[in-house]
């Protein structure tokens, strides 16, 4: 075969599983359908077969032509309407999709397979399903023939040899040379070509009537003869050089945008390049400083588009779980539906291609070990129906999978007993464990609670490999469940392998690399300040941050340096002693500080895997090369916590927590705000929640454009604010460097100058709004006896740039109701009044109580409900659960408004139900967010079945 030959082979196989990768969940639309056949659907499906059919015909693929020639007419008969999908026929449809899915990914072999059974199935499909299986339904042979030999009024086939005829000898065939067009689609392009060789053979047909055997026949030969081999097809040509391919493994689409982007980046570096060789060899030093920032600059761009043609829908993996919990319910006489959320969030390829196998274990549990059968569900009170939910949301650099069901839930105590059966823990240490970490015994290697074993469970082999493949790709794998409620499977993954910003930090003499994506934030604690910041529990280092203690592990320790003996308060108190840095980190549920040596510098690292003799080192995920040259190793965040066995550190800090506040909380909300001043007699506050990032400049970087301060900061122009032109208070001083605080308004980065940045504090939000009322200001506060303004950056920045554009306010409904439910005087009175001018028609209450009572007294007042988490009497989260429990409210969407937006936070407010997660005082965004889930709930009572999958 021609490379030209080979090449058109391996563009059919590509665009065939193209076609194949959705036709799967379609058909279960279809079926979900019933005897309302979205004939639409149905027709999409429809030309995906026909596609494969005709370019199957011209490369000489007969069986894959056969078969996708039954598939179609199946498929015809309910796009006319003349055939109901029952189940019975859906599953023949689907089996032969899979079939003719391996067909076109092996198509070297695909002559070799044996078909006759998914044509007899086929033909059964439409003889059950016409009019009762009517006396007048077409037999299969008289169907084959009918097939073959299709009307003249018709539309010609597209394949020039009917399958019907695929056993009739073809040597003594004229060859008839055609031209195919490589300006179309091959889809299109093969048809072209076959119209046109279908009328040169014509005249061919016309003088070889005579000897053209009986199609009759040549169907019942098709059927009974044994399977070629594989290097003749079944028209008699050779086909050994056919290769075996696997297009949807080895390429990926590419936007002609992105590739496009990537010349025009490829043709800036190549200027770069020159600019940089001219300065060299000129010897002008001042040159250097700006070609190397204009190459760190398109070297960055190019990276983001770059890493851009590897994301890949996460859809591509969560589309197949429909058919397997479908399959599964089946087989095991349960009645589930599937949701999906999330399908559109992208990740890199390698993680799409790596968590395929271990979410189809967690959703097959879900499914076999979770949901109770239909009478046990009705005994238990519980719709006949269960739920499984499969969600995906993009989180800071991370993806979020949970894996959530309403079924029986984890028993603790079988959990506890079953490992102590196999030898797993001791009788001691099932005493003492808590029912949340024997929920995670499942995850041991030979556990499992299956009662026997099945082809579906309960051989002890699958949960452990799961969280090994996921901490593999640097990720963790949390269980929450309750007992007769249902249990949910969470998952956080990077989003890309590849590339990975991180923190590098020294430990003794060594360097080693954090991942960015698991830090939450860096302490410094002072000599001074040493016994106020840390603590000892049972005989374990913590460290006190907003009341709550975090344990905290020595990073030189983990990787074999000598203990001291001494506390970390000790060290502290030692003549000389320096200011001591602990990065706080967060995998999973498990938050911990890591003590450093020192800080060295943040940097975009390349992962590389690590040498045969460090393989077993659980604490490391790979090494980099530094930008020195030098080799970094890089940390394993949730390999530290299991290997320290910080979850019972954690355990005993916790308990010892609520001990020294006698189980009570502290009842004023804190808010994370960063704190900054241009001059030392004042001090400002913004919320953590609406800064994007903080970059340090130079006066000399920020350009005067008209009347305008700009500054070119990730390949834009920045528009820059001065506080001092807003609000009352002093010029920034730019005698030394600038910090240029970074957030968005109206989908635009805007950055506001500021001299010195002070701190990030989580302090007590009691806002006074009358002693400072100005536009552009909230209110003050008072925070170690001085006063500190709270920033409104809406009001600001409208004042700086009048002529930046936001939303279409025309998007707004003006008729939407708002329930707000919120504790604080000033969050209620800023939130509410920012609504409103947004155009929104708010109630707002000073609890969760309060509005639930208002909400019950007429289920159909309010469109959306946006919330505060931390109130008295009906705390939020009490309040969502509350609302998706009602079969009338559950309609409402619910949006977190509050300062506790931590992953834990986050995890728990998606189990009790809400929608989203929306920090304080950011106004654009929270309208953003309720206009889209606005928007959502509507489509959702319209279209509630394009949302859910009926098993």
């Amino acid at each position: 075969m021609s490379n030209e030959d080979q090449e058109i082979l391996d563009e059919f196989v590509v665009e065939s599983l193209e076609h194949l990768a959705d036709v799967e969940s379609q058909l279960l639309s279809i079926e979900a359908a019933g005897a309302d056949i979205d004939v639409d659907l149905v027709n999409t499906v429809f030309r995906a077969i026909h596609s494969i059919k005709g370019a199957a015909g011209f490369l000489g693929l007969p069986r894959i032509n056969e078969l996708a020639h039954c598939l179609e007419n199946v498929l015809n008969l309910m796009r006319e309407e003349k055939l109901v999908p029952t189940s019975t026929i859906v599953d023949g449809l689907l089996s032969a999709s899979d079939t003719l899915q391996a067909m076109v990914a092996d198509v070297g072999a695909s002559n070799e397979v044996d078909i006759s059974n998914h044509l007899v199935e086929l033909e059964n499909c439409i003889k059950s399903g016409l009019a009762g299986g009517s006396s007048e339904a077409t037999p299969p042979v008289e169907a084959a023939v009918a097939a073959a030999e299709p009307p003249a009024a018709q539309e010609a086939p597209a394949t020039p040899v009917p399958p019907a005829a695929a056993a009739a000898p073809a040597a003594e065939t004229t060859p008839i040379e055609v031209h195919i067009r490589e300006d179309l689609p091959l889809a299109e392009a093969l048809d072209l070509a076959v119209a046109d060789a279908k009328r040169a053979r014509e005249f061919a047909e016309a003088e070889a009537a005579a000897k053209k055997p009986d199609p009759r026949e040549a169907i019942l030969a098709a059927s009974s003869e044994e399977p070629r081999s594989s290097g003749e097809a079944s028209d008699g040509r050779k086909t050994s050089n056919l290769k075996s391919t696997s297009g949807s493994e080895s390429s990926i689409r590419v936007s002609v945008e992105t590739v496009d982007h990537l010349m025009n980046l490829a043709g800036e570096l190549v200027l770069s390049r020159n600019q940089l060789l001219q300065a060299l060899a000129a010897r002008e030093n001042n040159g250097f400083e700006s070609v190397a920032a204009r190459i760190n600059q398109v070297t960055t761009e190019m990276q983001d588009a770059i890493m851009k043609t590897r994301m890949q829908p996460i859809g591509n993996v969560f589309n197949k779980f429909s058919r397997v919990v479908r399959d599964l319910a089946a087989k095991l006489d349960k009645r589930i539906n599937l949701s999906i959320e999330g399908s559109e969030v992208e990740v890199d390829k390698t993680i799409i291609e790596a968590i395929s196998d271990p979410l189809t274990h967690l959703i097959r549990n879900s499914v076999d070990h979770g949901m109770e059968t239909p009478p046990q569900r009705v005994t238990a009170g519980k719709p006949e129906y269960g739920n499984v939910y499969l969600r995906a949301q993009p989180q800071s650099g991370k993806v979020i999978i949970e894996i959530q069901d309403d079924g029986r839930g984890i028993n603790a105590d079988v959990v506890r007993s079953k490992a102590l059966d196999k030898g797993l823990i001791t009788a001691e240490q099932a005493q003492q464990m808590s029912d949340r970490e024997a929920a995670r015994l499942i995850f041991l290697p030979g556990f499992s609670t299956a009662e026997q074993i099945s082809d579906v469970s309960g051989r002890g082999v699958g949960m452990d490999v799961v969280r090994t493949n996921i901490e593999k790709l640097g990720g963790s794998v949390e269980i929450f469940t309750t007992l007769g409620t249902g249990t949910c499977i969470q998952i956080t993954l990077p989003l890309t392998l590849a590339i990975i910003p991180s923190l590098i930090v020294r430990s003794g003499a060594d360097r080693l690399a954090i991942p960015q994506v698991n830090i939450n934030e860096l302490v410094r604690v002072r000599p001074e300040d040493a016994k106020q910041r840390f603590a000892r529990v049972k005989d374990a280092d913590v460290l006190r941050l907003r009341d709550t203690l975090l344990p905290v592990v020595r990073l030189n320790e983990v990787f074999g340096s000598q203990p001291t003996g001494r506390t970390i308060v000790q060290d502290l108190a030692q003549e000389g002693a320096a200011a001591q840095n602990v990065i706080v980190v967060e995998t999973g549920q498990q938050r911990y500080g890591i003590l450093v040596d020192g800080l060295c510098d943040s940097e975009e690292i390349v992962v590389k895997p690590v040498g045969a003799q460090l393989n077993d080192c659980p604490c490391l995920s790979g090494a980099t090369i530094l930008g020195d040259g030098r080799v970094a190793l890089i940390v394993d965040v949730s390999g530290i916590a299991n290997y320290t066995n910080l979850r019972a550190v954690t355990e005993r800090a916790n308990a010892e927590n609520d001990d020294q506040h006698g189980g009570q909380k502290t009842s004023n909300e804190v808010q994370s705000v960063l704190l900054f001043n241009n001059r030392d007699h004042e001090s400002f506050a913004i919320p953590m929640g609406m800064i994007s990032r903080i970059e340090s400049i130079a006066a000399s970087e920020i350009e005067s454009v008209g009347h305008r301060e700009m500054l070119h900061s990730r390949g834009v122009a920045m528009p820059l604010i001065q506080l001092d032109m807003c609000v009352t208070a002093a010029p920034a001083d730019r005698s030394g460097r600038l910090f240029v605080i970074v957030y968005s308004v109206a989908g635009r980065e805007v950055g506001m100058l500021a001299s010195h940045i002070e701190d990030i504090r989580a302090i007590p939000l009691d806002v006074d709004t009358d002693v400072h009322s100005e536009r552009g200001i909230a209110g003050s506060l008072a925070i170690e006896g001085r006063t500190v303004r709270v920033l409104n950056l809406h009001d600001i920045t409208h004042s700086a740039l009048p002529d930046l554009k936001g939303e279409p306010k025309r998007t707004t409904q003006p008729d939407l109701h708002l329930c707000l439910a919120e504790d604080s005087a000033f969050f209620r009175k800023q939130v509410s009044n920012f609504l409103r001018d947004a155009g929104f028609n708010v109630s707002d209450f000073e609890d969760g109580q309060e509005a639930w009572e208002t909400l019950v007294q007429d289920k159909s007042a309010f469109d959306l409900v946006v919330t505060d988490i931390e109130m008295p009497r009906m705390n939020g989260l009490e309040f969502c659960r509350r609302i998706k429990a009602d079969p009338e409210l559950r309609r409402l969407p619910v949006i977190a408004l509050t300062s506790l937006a931590s992953e834990t936070d986050v995890s728990n407010g998606r189990r009790a139900g809400i929608d989203d997660y929306q920090v304080k005082l950011d106004r654009e965004n929270l309208i953003r967010a309720i206009r889209e889930q606005s928007e959502k709930a509507s489509n959702n009572k319209s279209d509630k079945e394009s949302k859910e999958v009926l098993v």
